[in-house]
């Protein structure tokens, strides 16, 4: 008799399970416009696409030290999340691609 509430349990908990794995919605195609026209947004692409993630990395933290707004945040995070995920990319292959990965999250995540 015991078994059946903790079955009830389990089959109720995996039901709920993908809930939590979704992604999240799409953002707002104007706040990525403004993302991506932020001053320094540029650089910071440029240098991931010339595979400076170091220089990515600190011309992402000079987006950041001028974000004043909640806007320029949500900005920021939107940047800071293209540019992970980009960088995530060859991190596979590169481990300072890997650790930069490890401190953009760290950044985004710490503010």
């Amino acid at each position: 008799m015991r078994l059946l509430p903790l079955t009830v349990f389990a089959v109720a908990a995996l039901a709920l399970l993908p809930v939590g794995c979704k992604k999240p919605p799409a953002e707002d195609p104007t706040v990525i416009k403004a993302a991506e026209a932020q001053p320094g947004a540029a650089e910071v692409m440029a240098a991931i696409e010339k595979k400076d993630f170091e220089g990515a990395l600190a011309a992402l933290t000079k987006v950041r030290d001028q974000a004043t707004t909640e806007e320029q945040n949500v900005q920021f995070m939107l940047l800071a999340r293209k540019a992970r995920e980009k960088i995530a990319e060859v991190a596979p292959n590169d481990p300072k691609a890997m650790e930069i990965v490890a401190m953009l999250r760290g950044m985004v995540t710490g503010r």
